[in-house]
């Protein structure tokens, strides 16, 4: 009798499925960074305590109340009221001082801002009181 020897072949490593893995993986992180939210902000240079000047123009001065409403120089309005004012050029040119409490809403500080901004003031403060 006749003994046969057969190579016998190494079979490996089968690297199919660990690519297929790798793909997929690839494409769920391209897809996730894809979908974040970008931040978008508003340019703002704040100056250092007591670095305040002397108005050079006119100047109108701005406060959010707690309650929600605005005042303007002595008069208290609604939102309504300072948009359509803002429209027809109540602060265009002029320089424009803002005051807040402490426990304003910060989402309508910034929609704030935005209207005065928009409205063509030549300079805007963001000033606070004095500690009594």
């Amino acid at each position: 009798m006749r003994k046969s020897i057969l190579k016998e072949e190494d079979p490996g490593i089968d690297l199919t499925s660990f690519i297929d893995v790798v793909f997929i993986l690839l494409v769920f992180v391209m897809l996730a960074v894809s979908f974040r939210k970008e931040i978008r902000s508003i340019p703002l240079e704040l100056p250092k305590v007591g670095q305040g000047e002397d108005p050079k123009g006119e100047r109108v001065e701005f406060a959010l109340l707690p309650d929600g409403t605005y005042r303007i120089g002595e008069e208290k309005i609604q939102k309504a009221v300072l948009e359509e004012k803002l429209r027809q050029g109540l602060v265009r040119e002029k320089e424009v001082r803002f005051f807040a409490d402490k426990t304003a809403n910060y989402e309508e500080i910034v929609k704030l801002l935005d209207l005065l901004s928009r409205g063509g003031a030549s300079s805007l403060e963001l000033a606070v009181q004095g500690q009594k």
